[in-house]
């Protein structure tokens, strides 16, 4: 029996199969038409099918090993910009972030002008999102967003930007990017929904950290009754009240000894005071901040476009050799 009936003889098979079952045969008719003929069309095309099966079972690193195997076997294949951005992705799915922001950054220079390297600048976006880093993701969306003016790609780049910079808690800029949107763009209602909230958390969220450490400075306690923390602020309007009184009634009494340990003490404490009211003041503001921007990812959620796990690379490839 020729090596083409083999191969379509055990594809054949795999379809009786279940899904669990069938896998087995597939990697016994994928090694032994690897083994027979390495460029096999219809071989490539078996391992991009089961790769895309694997993400979509979420077995992302077992996809990542047939996507590298395809890329290591076909070096001419026209769909390696394709394998390449879905081995990034099934890091990405997989939490790599790291990893993916490499593998993006690969295929975005390698091919710079397909739609695989334009989507996979937005994906190095969102890698660097998903690691904190606002501001290099803000820097980042920036330049695409020049580069790309004209079509979907650019228009993602200015939306994830002016989250970028809600994320660095920089209202004003986040709302005029959000506002300045096209009329006809993808995001323009959403990109108006956030941008109208956007002063009522900024409001919500200014407690100076100078004024409440002036205050707790002036009456201990009053900085944090300030920002909204009313039991630290009757705690230390007490402690503070306690040790006072304790160094003047041993002034009064003679005993400067005493006194002046319990000043050493209220020291700490007056200190302790006036830090704890600053540091009140940006957490309430940090706490605002993040309430809001949670409540914003709930309500819109955000995912940069990609190709369906088998668009683009499961072409009809039978150009079989004997």
């Amino acid at each position: 029996m020729s090596r083409f009936w083999i191969v379509v003889s055990l594809y054949a098979v795999s379809l009786f199969f279940p899904p669990q079952y069938a896998v087995f045969l597939l990697h016994a008719e994928l090694a032994y038409a690897a083994a027979s003929s390495p460029t096999h069309a219809f071989t490539a095309n078996r391992i991009l099918d089961l790769a895309a099966t694997l993400m979509n079972q979420k077995e992302y690193y077992r996809a990542i090993t047939e996507y590298r195997r395809f890329l290591y076997s076909f070096p001419q294949d026209k769909r390696r910009a394709a394998a390449n951005f879905r081995v990034g992705l099934a890091f990405y799915r997989g939490a790599d972030y790291g990893e993916a922001l490499r593998v993006f950054q690969k295929v975005a220079d390698l091919y710079p002008e397909s739609n695989y390297g334009r989507l996979a600048r937005l994906w190095q976006g969102e890698c660097l999102m998903r690691q904190s880093l606002h501001e290099a993701a803000g820097n980042l969306y920036g330049a695409v967003s020049e580069s790309l003016k004209e079509g979907e790609a650019g228009e993602h780049a200015v939306y994830r930007r002016a989250w970028a910079f809600l994320y660095q808690r920089k209202w004003q800029k986040a709302r005029e990017l959000f506002r300045n949107l096209p009329v006809d763009s993808l995001f323009r209602e959403t990109a108006h929904d956030i941008a109208g909230r956007i002063p009522d958390v900024e409001h919500a969220s200014r407690k100076s950290p100078l004024l409440a450490g002036v205050l707790s400075t002036v009456l201990p306690g009053s900085g944090q009754f300030y920002v909204g923390r009313k039991g630290d602020a009757w705690l230390a309007f007490m402690l503070n009240g306690l040790f006072v009184a304790g160094i003047i009634e041993a002034l009064n009494e003679g005993r400067p000894e005493v006194a002046g340990m319990l000043a050493i003490f209220e020291a700490g404490w007056y200190g302790g005071n006036i830090y704890g009211a600053i540091n009140g003041a940006r957490k309430h503001n940090l706490r605002k901040a993040r309430r809001f921007i949670r409540q914003m990812e709930d309500q819109f959620p955000y995912e940069p476009p990609s190709a369906s796990p088998a668009a683009g690379l499961l072409g009809i490839q039978l150009g079989l050799g004997f």
